[in-house]
């Protein structure tokens, strides 16, 4: 009976000590991103990324093994992305569908899109407390795609028909849920289409050009579903609870699927597309308060 009354208190004070050694938070912000990558830098045309804003929030374990060490892990939902301009020589694919006939016209575009990619983000974090107040953490992790989407506008000029084929387009990517059906564009109503002429016929494209329109074919997702890469930052402590925090993201892999990944400025002499096979990574940058108790 001694024994068990013994174990029974062991039991009890591993539990306490556990528990004690155990930390729950939350945390949400701002973040702002942009992809890392070659772009095209050329006397007729040149193309950019530039940062894209966003939020997050989520939550966050960690396990305290001495006071100033620690191992964290989060769950996060987390809105990266990126901005792409692009002005220069370029082309658009006109398909007449009326007529089954598609004409690859040559001319100049301006093209603006702001990327918005949603994940499920899971870092795995060292902990290092240097004081009362401050904290710095660093390690690795992974995020799940959920929901890409891109939202912009182009307009198109041609060199040889100036007059007739020069048209403003409205870009309304929903890049893993667009299908055949909304490939050439998302409205389907006479109001929303464009009318140009080519060869002296009347062709309409749609207002709001879908995903996949360039290609005319949906042959696979624009996005990669994993990006893992690397995270750093520091919080400081207001009080023993609360906290602001600065974060840094490195992405270490491709983040776009490069036999969707086609080229802007030009296609090849038998007019079939040019894919990329370049490395499009995230680098990101959040600021944070959250709770940790």
């Amino acid at each position: 009976m001694k024994f068990i009354k013994l174990l029974f208190i062991v039991m009890l004070a591993f539990t306490f000590n556990a528990s004690q050694a155990q930390t729950f938070g939350v945390r949400a912000g701002l973040n702002y991103s942009k992809f890392l990558g070659p772009t095209i830098t050329t006397e007729d045309a040149t193309e950019k990324y530039g940062f894209s804003s966003g939020f997050h929030f989520g939550l966050s374990y960690a396990y305290d093994f001495t006071d100033i060490f620690s191992l964290r892990t989060e769950l996060v939902y987390i809105q990266n992305g990126s901005t792409l301009e692009y002005d220069g020589d370029s082309y658009y694919v006109i398909r007449d569908l009326e007529r089954s006939k598609t004409t690859v016209e040559k001319g100049t575009v301006d093209y603006d899109l702001n990327i918005s990619n949603a994940y499920i983000s899971i870092p795995i974090m060292a902990n290092y407390r240097i004081s009362k107040k401050w904290e710095i953490f660093g390690g690795p992790y992974v995020n799940m795609l959920i929901g890409p989407t891109g939202r912009g506008k182009l307009r198109f000029e041609s060199y040889d028909r100036p007059e007739d084929i020069v048209f403003r387009q409205s870009l309304d990517f929903s890049y893993n849920s667009d299908d055949d059906d909304q490939v050439l564009g998302s409205s389907p109503l006479t109001s929303d289409r464009i009318g140009i002429y080519v060869d002296g016929e009347v062709v309409e494209l749609q207002r709001f050009a879908g995903a996949y329109s360039r290609q005319g074919v949906k042959t696979g997702n624009k996005f990669n579903f994993l990006d893992i890469g690397l995270t750093a930052g520091a919080h400081y402590f207001l009080n023993k609870g609360f906290f602001v925090g600065f974060q840094i993201d490195y992405g270490l892999i491709d983040l776009t699927n490069n036999d969707v990944d086609i080229s802007l400025k030009e296609v090849n002499p038998d007019n079939s597309f040019q894919f990329s096979d370049d490395k499009d990574s995230h680098f990101g940058i959040h600021a944070s308060f959250g709770f940790r108790f």
